[in-house]
């Protein structure tokens, strides 16, 4: 009967979507800690000093201002995605488009590490993670994709990708967090499946990565 639990309680599938996003965030964030922890380090010394040097602190400010576009979207036109995007016949075809729009980036050129960005390269990948807002759209395969098309190498690209989800998934876990976990009205039983939805993520996300 477990497995049928989302179909039998369609109002708690939107809060299940923050335990995949919370699993996919603690992967990155066990993943990435190091580099983490480095460039909030890097961000801090920028703000006391009022001057971005070295590349640490400029690929901290790539991060935060790739964010915004997102950040800036999805606050606006939430309601919109919920209303008219996430049919299945949608999903498949931005899953196909864009896949297809990925394997053409990723023929161009390795040229260019995350230190070599500019403000306006990372504001671009920022306004590609704006399209991730519909669902089947991959977060990170669009971002992805933009880093390669502007020539970042792979590793690069999917670096700044996974930095990036962090504020962003970050901000999205805590605002639907609270809600629909905590202001929301919860079936019984939603515990047990979130924790496993957390747990799966996690997993799942740590071996992608």
């Amino acid at each position: 009967g477990e497995w049928t639990y989302l179909e039998n309680h369609p109002d708690f599938n939107k809060t299940f979507d923050v335990a995949l996003h919370l699993g996919t965030l603690i992967a990155v964030v066990a993943y990435f800690w190091e580099d983490i922890v480095a460039l909030v380090a890097a961000w801090f010394r920028s703000i006391g000093r009022r001057r971005i040097e070295g590349p640490e602190e400029r690929t901290a400010w790539f991060v935060l201002a790739a964010t915004i576009p997102a950040a800036l979207v999805g606050a606006v036109g939430e309601g919109f995605v919920q209303d008219r995007l996430g049919e299945p016949w949608q999903i498949g075809v931005f899953l196909a488009v864009f896949g297809a729009v990925l394997w053409l980036a990723d023929r161009r050129p390795e040229r260019n590490k995350i230190s070599g960005l500019g403000f306006r390269q990372a504001i671009a990948i920022g306004i590609a993670q704006v399209a991730a807002l519909a669902p089947g759209v991959s977060r990170s395969g669009i971002t992805i994709t933009m880093g390669r098309a502007l020539c970042l190498d792979r590793d690069a690209a999917a670096r700044f990708s996974f930095l990036l989800l962090v504020p962003v998934v970050l901000g999205a876990v805590v605002f639907k967090g609270w809600t629909d976990v905590v202001q929301g009205e919860l079936p019984d039983g939603w515990a047990g499946p979130f924790l496993v939805g957390t747990l799966a993520a996690s997993g799942s996300g740590l071996f992608a990565i």
